[in-house]
């Protein structure tokens, strides 16, 4: 198993929460050998995206020059982004996930 849903919102966390939890469940996932994570994280219910959206991408913009991660794409360009068929190639287990064959904000597919 290379693959791994991670839902972060479950619990209603504060954003500094949020990201540390990430932060140990990507150091878990690396642990097991698990290649790519999936974070439900939520769009927020103001409809302009949540803090814990905005906070994890910049926080993986972070963590991807500092090569903590290989790289992340969010939800809303999992579907068509020409990165992402990249990764279903290298890793096809994500095929079997029918959410990611839609556009969804409330998520982000983290490469580890």
């Amino acid at each position: 198993m290379v693959y791994r849903t991670f839902n972060v919102k479950a619990d209603a966390p504060t954003v500094e929460l949020a990201l540390a939890n990430i932060e140990i469940e990507i150091q878990r996932c690396r642990s097991e050998g698990i290649k790519v994570l999936k974070v439900i994280h939520g769009y927020g219910s103001s409809g302009v995206g949540g803090e814990i959206k905005k906070a994890l991408s910049r926080w993986l913009m972070f963590k991807k020059k500092q090569h903590f991660i290989t790289d992340y794409i969010k939800g809303e360009e999992w579907p068509t982004s020409v990165r992402a068929a990249r990764y279903k190639k290298e890793f096809p287990e994500v095929l079997g996930d029918m959410e990611l064959y839609f556009i969804n904000p409330g998520l982000t597919i983290i490469i580890l």
